[in-house]
């Protein structure tokens, strides 16, 4: 059902008055003691009209400190979503999971990034299967250690994959902090081969949200984020060596986490501005410029994400709720993904299929329950 919409008197901005229609939205069943939820989605087309999608959602139990993971997929054989299974990715310290961020490859595969804060270690775990992970005895996750020392909690994972050669690379950016100053660096692994890190560079106090990390076209990463005294700021990989990045500003005036979207020719980015303003951020293709403007005046734990027809979806929350906004033809319009005491850590993927896009946010109510809220 279309939502009735109100228009205000600046341009390009239509949002709802009251929302009396909220998405359908239900609890994930069992989780009871959620922290920093991250959510991933993948789709893959089987041919001859078959098809399988995956979406996941990691998490930090602060029960029990555990990293911890929900699950649910659907196949075009049972297109409707399975029930939610619930899994320890890592149990190894008393506290595990914080940073974490998700990413899920083309055939279901997830990887989670996240850190161990007993020694400041960070961390990246692959699902295996079959109970043949190292992170633990019986274990489905093998667990990869990184780095050991002085890395905060904030990460960024992203998959890439090299049609030539067959192959997955896996990209993880993160902080290290050393007496007060913030470093920013990159991580990777091709293939089977071993993880390497490079720096990017030196940064003031930094803030960098699980979605910051995207790809080009040509596979090679750039990372959003937040920097006091600078803005929002945008480090490219420019290559051909791995610790070979340029940076800019893209908004002094604004201030992080940032999230980042790169679908095609189309790069966006969503964050604050310094009064609490939702902005965004569209690169122009001609100037290679961000053209800036305000969504709405209000907004916090932001995600971005683009549909199929390159258009971009924000969530947020705002007064107890957890909100999202979509620019079609031009024109933003805002509506209600769950009007209960929710909103926040909110995560947006768009689920492909069936045909028509429909948004899934993902967000806690503030007492360590996960919902998911779908269009």
């Amino acid at each position: 059902m279309r939502r009735i919409l109100q228009s205000l008197l600046f341009a390009t901005v239509t949002l709802t008055a009251a929302e009396a229609w909220a998405w359908p939205t239900t609890p994930i069943s069992g989780v009871n003691y959620a922290e920093s939820e991250v959510q991933g989605y993948a789709w893959k087309d089987q041919g001859s009209g078959a098809w399988t999608k995956w979406n996941s959602v990691a998490y930090r139990d602060s029960n029990v400190g555990d990293l911890k993971i929900a699950r649910r997929s659907a196949t075009s054989a049972s297109p409707s979503w399975s029930a939610w299974s619930l899994e320890t990715i890592d149990n190894s310290a008393n506290d595990v999971g914080r940073g974490a961020s998700i990413a899920i490859d083309a055939d279901g595969v997830e990887y989670v990034s996240y850190v161990d804060s007993t020694g400041e270690r960070l961390k990246v775990a692959r699902r295996v299967g079959g109970g043949a992970g190292n992170c633990f005895a019986g274990s489905n996750w093998d667990c990869d250690t990184l780095v050991f020392g002085g890395v905060t909690d904030q990460t960024a994972i992203g998959l890439t994959f090299d049609a030539a050669t067959l192959q997955h690379t896996v990209h993880v950016i993160f902080v290290k902090e050393d007496a007060g100053v913030h470093d920013l660096w990159y991580a990777r692994k091709i293939g089977t081969g071993s993880w390497t890190t490079a720096w990017i560079r030196e940064t003031n106090n930094v803030w960098l949200a699980p979605d910051a990390l995207a790809f080009t076209s040509g596979n090679l990463p750039r990372v959003a984020y937040g920097e006091s005294l600078e803005g929002i700021r945008l480090s490219v990989f420019v290559g051909p060596a791995q610790g070979n990045w340029t940076t800019s500003t893209i908004d002094a005036n604004g201030t992080g986490p940032a999230s980042l979207a790169i679908r095609s020719f189309v790069q966006n980015i969503a964050y604050r501005s310094a009064t609490g303003d939702l902005r965004f951020a569209e690169r122009n293709i001609f100037t290679n410029s961000f053209v800036l403007s305000t969504v709405t005046n209000t907004g916090h734990d932001i995600s971005l994400a683009l549909d199929d027809d390159l258009d971009p979806h924000i969530s947020f929350g705002t007064a107890g709720a957890a909100k999202r906004a979509v620019r079609k033809s031009g024109t933003w319009t805002i509506d209600t993904a769950d009007a209960s005491a929710a909103g926040y850590g909110t995560s947006i993927k768009i689920d492909t299929q069936p045909a028509i896009d429909r948004a899934l946010v993902v967000h806690d109510d503030g007492f360590g329950h996960i919902k998911v809220s779908a269009e």
